[in-house]
């Protein structure tokens, strides 16, 4: 272990957070608390430590509690409280919250008596500055952003911040990255690493895991404790690549993919179709041993949405046509399952495809996303409209009716889409309408759906 720096380390405890839901310092990851783990790392760096919080808050700690001596709450009173009582002039400022920081990159910062470059916290703060700390809690700025101006980059993995259970599971992923051997590196795709329309709380955490052995994370579903307590755990297809991923759903509420890929399949999940613009949107890496942080970065470039050509248009148009008199055939039997899953399956997945031509050749800079994402949202409003009437309950009447409903919606989209694309619309729609009447006639003005 190197030498412990002559500084004071001062843990910010903090309180209880709204947004994780209980006190931060108390949560576990790896087998301590995160406010074990923070008064563990200072002392492996400086040579005094403090911890700074509310002794209001009644936190049950290991360790001394400095109270900062107001009922406000924000970190500027833990540094100033703690810069009070430090015995060294110098101080690094550690919030319980970072738990991936190590002590290398603290003395790091230390030496260059500077902050890293997302933000004031972990940082370098001396007693010199208190005055002007003062000051500024005196203006009601409570901000620490611009009081040390010193910048110092680190390795943007170390950083992570602990705000909500999600953050929480990231953390401890990442931990586990790094300690064990065959796991190369994790990264974060989909909602919680996008810039644009961000991840609420109903979105799950998309986490691929690099591995020397894929199958061993295949056979054996245990390492998956290691990050909460599991209430679901189960293997499917992953759309990343000809993969398989699992699915975890812990008791807290957070649920997480782990697409389970080999090392070498970094560039060919790079290049699979649509992945750039994937990655595009935003990810995060928070464990890279094998570079695949700069393969991802050459890859995350928008895929242009080009507009179908008549080859493309006629094949999408063959299959829907197709599927609906074969669904009618099946509900014509009586296999009202069958039916419906075709309309309310296959039929609509061909659907979405003529919903987003349709919406790019109204609006060339129209957004339509992947697989119907935020689809409310670019989809003609009147198609949209039309949508709602178009999904079926499991009773043979309705699906015939859904089934007609969704046959208008996509002529109707079909004939204007080729009217701007300049295409020929080479199906009769009239016989094909015929065909399917003759096997399920549209109840929609009729009484009875067959004689």
């Amino acid at each position: 272990m190197a030498d412990r720096v002559a500084a004071t380390g001062i843990l910010l405890v903090g309180g209880v957070s709204e947004r994780f839901g209980s006190p931060k310092a108390l949560a576990a990851i790896a087998g301590e608390t995160l406010a074990e783990r923070g008064w563990r790392i200072l002392h492996e760096t400086c040579d005094e430590v403090l911890a700074v919080g509310k002794a209001s808050d009644g936190i049950e700690l290991p360790f001394p509690l400095l109270d900062d001596g107001t009922d406000e709450h924000a970190p500027v009173f833990g540094v100033i409280a703690g810069l009070r009582a430090a015995r060294h002039d110098v101080a690094l400022v550690l919030p319980v919250d970072c738990p991936l920081v190590t002590p290398d990159a603290l003395r790091r910062l230390l030496e260059a008596g500077a902050v890293p470059q997302t933000g004031p916290l972990p940082g370098v703060y001396t007693s010199a500055l208190l005055p002007e700390l003062d000051a500024r809690v005196a203006r009601d700025e409570l901000s620490l952003r611009g009081v040390n101006e010193s910048v110092l980059e680190l390795d943007e993995t170390l950083l992570l911040n602990v705000n909500t259970r999600n953050d929480l599971l990231l953390a401890a992923v990442a931990d586990w990255a790094r300690a064990t051997e065959d796991v190369r590196a994790v990264v974060l795709v989909g909602s919680h690493a996008r810039r644009d329309t961000p991840a609420d709380r109903w979105s799950d955490l998309d986490l691929l895991l690099f591995l020397d052995e894929p199958e061993r994370y295949v056979d054996d579903d245990a390492w998956v404790a290691r990050f909460g307590s599991p209430v679901l755990t189960f293997l499917e297809p992953t759309s990343v690549g000809d993969r398989v991923e699992r699915r975890v759903l812990y008791d807290d509420g957070v649920d997480v993919d782990f697409p389970l890929l080999p090392v070498s399949s970094a560039r060919e999940v790079a290049g699979l179709p649509g992945v750039g613009t994937v990655l595009s949107r935003g990810y995060r890496v928070l464990h890279d041993e094998i570079g695949v942080g700069d393969v991802l970065a050459n890859a995350a470039v928008p895929e242009p949405a080009e507009p179908p050509d008549a080859a493309a248009f006629a094949q999408l148009a063959t299959d829907f046509w197709h599927h609906a008199l074969w669904a009618a055939k099946k509900l014509r039997r009586g296999e009202v399952f069958t039916a419906i899953s075709c309309l309310d399956g296959y039929l609509k997945w061909r659907l979405l495809t003529m919903l987003e031509w349709h919406a790019r050749v109204v609006d060339p800079t129209a957004d339509t996303w992947h697989d119907g994402r935020f689809l409310e949202r670019w989809a003609d409003p009147g198609a949209l409209a039309a949508l709602e009437r178009a999904y079926a309950h499991y009773d043979l009447r309705d699906v015939a009716r859904a089934l007609w409903e969704t046959i208008d919606l996509f002529q109707g989209l079909e004939e204007e889409t080729a009217s701007r694309l300049g295409l020929a619309v080479h199906l009769d729609h009239p016989d094909l309408r015929r065909r399917i009447g003759e096997v399920v006639p549209d109840p929609r003005p009729a009484s009875t759906l067959w004689p």
